[in-house]
């Protein structure tokens, strides 16, 4: 379980400075650098436009709860949370520090936003990387030594590290107000009363490059259908999100691994984690009578869980699900980054 150590020091200018004492843990065996999905190469129709957008590098820290009494995130602002660190994690409000550069490099993690596919992809901290164009309608980022890398599966695709993965970290889209419900004590970047970084509203539309490079989309699902896409052991799965119900619980196995997928409607949010834990399989089901904080529940021992794959009432009370690769995006999207995806059917 990936863990984050972080301490805060004050500089001689009085803001505050961030320094991790120490790394993400390596990766879970399914998830090493040498494997590479199916489909990831770089082939297809590709759109450069280096230096379009600038990179974020290293932006002050602060808290969830300091920078929600400033008012300038909205309660429904869409936000990357990363879990299983200290603090219980942290929230990247898009509109606020992702939707104008697209990338992030800082400690926190490697954030890369794709507006029009649909997602942000979290890595572990790394820098020097900054949006170069489009591949196939996807996002496609430079690195440091001028490897290109796919922002949605963050595996190499041409450069030094071609083939080489980028390693997620534990992460899940929600609203600003949710999130700050379940983890006011959770970490976030400073707004500085709104003098230095200012919102840059969400783009709306497909750009005309996504559209010009996109190709012909793989018919199973609508182009812009929201799908979360499951990556294991170098196969992928999308599950289709029926936004219809307020809460859904999806169980599945890939590569033997048995997993759930929770999806929340009112915050359009959908994360993965493992089945099992300390060794015992847990069968999940959404349940319309738990709390908007904790809507799901195990049949096993009727614990609820979070959003966030935490157990907050019950016999397993304290406990963390482990978090299962995955990201939440477009189909599109996903069909160009994993061609030989399969795609979830419940049972009727």
């Amino acid at each position: 379980m990936s863990r984050v150590m972080k301490t805060v020091a004050v500089n001689r200018t009085g803001k505050i400075a961030c320094q991790f004492a120490a790394a993400l843990l390596v990766a879970a065996p399914w998830a090493l650098a040498s494997e590479t999905p199916s489909g990831n190469a770089l082939q297809g129709h590709l759109i450069k436009k280096p230096g379009l957008f600038k990179s974020l590098t290293e932006p002050p820290c602060s808290y969830c709860s300091t920078e929600n009494r400033k008012g300038f995130v909205d309660s429904t602002d869409r936000v990357l949370a990363w879990i299983r660190a200290d603090h219980n994690g942290g929230a990247v409000p898009l509109r606020h520090f992702l939707s104008g550069p697209r990338v992030i490099n800082d400690t926190y993690g490697l954030f890369f936003f794709d507006a029009d596919g649909g997602f942000v992809s979290a890595f572990k901290k790394d820098y020097g990387y900054e949006f170069y164009g489009w591949l196939n309608g996807v996002m496609i980022v430079k690195g440091p030594d001028g490897t290109l890398w796919s922002a949605l599966s963050g595996v190499g695709l041409d450069g030094p590290k071609k083939g080489q993965r980028l390693e997620r970290i534990a992460n899940f889209m929600t609203e600003w107000g949710y999130w700050l419900m379940l983890h006011p004590e959770s970490t976030a970047y400073n707004l500085f009363d709104g003098k230095k970084y200012f919102a840059t509203d969400l783009p709306k539309d497909l750009s005309a490059e996504a559209k010009g490079s996109m190709g012909q989309v793989d018919s199973r699902l609508q182009p812009l259908a929201p799908v979360i896409g499951v990556e294991l052991g170098g196969q992928g799965k999308a599950f289709p999100l029926d936004l219809a119900r307020e809460r859904a619980c999806y169980t599945d196995t890939v590569d033997g691994v048995s997993f759930v997928v929770f999806s929340y409607k009112p915050t359009q949010s959908a994360i993965a984690f493992r089945s099992a834990i300390e060794g015992r399989t847990l069968t999940f089901y959404a349940d319309d009578i738990s709390p908007e904080t904790a809507p799901f529940k195990d049949k096993e021992t009727g614990t609820r869980w979070t959003l966030a794959g935490r157990a907050v009432d019950g016999p397993l009370k304290g406990k963390e699900l482990e978090w299962i690769p995955s990201v939440q995006c477009r189909w599109y999207a996903w069909a160009a980054t994993y061609p030989q995806t399969a795609v979830f059917k419940p049972a009727e």
